[in-house]
């Protein structure tokens, strides 16, 4: 609770400041980094992106990308790593204001489960939608290789939908109700650069 808390003073401290400024770039491939997910919880996420189509403000862009998430001890499962191919559209509003929707599939492995010390490998699905702002942060020469650089705070919710061989998770440390997989708040904080 108190890295949302953080992690959304953080954002309204920069919309305050960057909120009037316009998304007109011409660049329609970008590519992208989580600098918070290292971080917390200890996963990485670098994606491609790739304009669609542009009206005006209106805009949807595909992404495609890769999650690894470092082996973490976890106090009410074991200690969980995983490796997954993430897909999804962001559709832009206005301005920088936009919805994204993601899937992952992948490998999520937990060795030394907390109670039956076993270990599991499962296929997982997960799904996630957020809300966002892209700030644009520095434009550079349009010959340039690189055409800007940009950082996109994030706000969502995330599903695993299907696990291939669940494992038990519990509740709390105590380890006495078995809770099984639920939704997880999500905070990103993208930072990207277009070609």
């Amino acid at each position: 609770m108190k890295q949302t808390i953080l992690i959304f003073a953080m954002v309204l401290t920069m919309t305050s400041t960057l909120l009037s400024q316009k998304v007109e770039n011409s660049s329609t491939f970008a590519v992208e980094t989580d600098i918070l997910w290292p971080f917390f919880p200890g996963l990485t996420r670098t994606q491609a992106t790739i304009t669609l189509w542009q009206d005006g403000d209106l805009k949807g862009d595909l992404l495609v990308g890769v999650n690894s998430f470092f082996p973490d001890d976890r106090e009410t499962e074991g200690r969980f790593s995983e490796y997954s191919i993430v897909t999804g559209y962001r559709q832009y509003l206005w301005q920088g204001l936009h919805v994204e929707f993601s899937q992952s599939t992948g490998m999520g492995v937990l060795d030394n489960h907390v109670t039956t010390g076993k270990s599991y490998k499962s296929y997982d699905w997960a799904v996630t939608g957020y809300i966002g702002y892209k700030f644009e942060l520095a434009e550079f020469n349009p010959t340039s290789v690189i055409k800007s650089l940009y950082i996109i705070p994030q706000f969502g919710v995330e599903r695993v939908i299907y696990k291939s061989n669940p494992w038990p998770i519990y509740e709390d440390k105590t380890l006495t109700k078995e809770v099984g997989e639920r939704p997880m708040m999500l905070g990103s904080l993208r930072f990207g650069c277009t070609f």
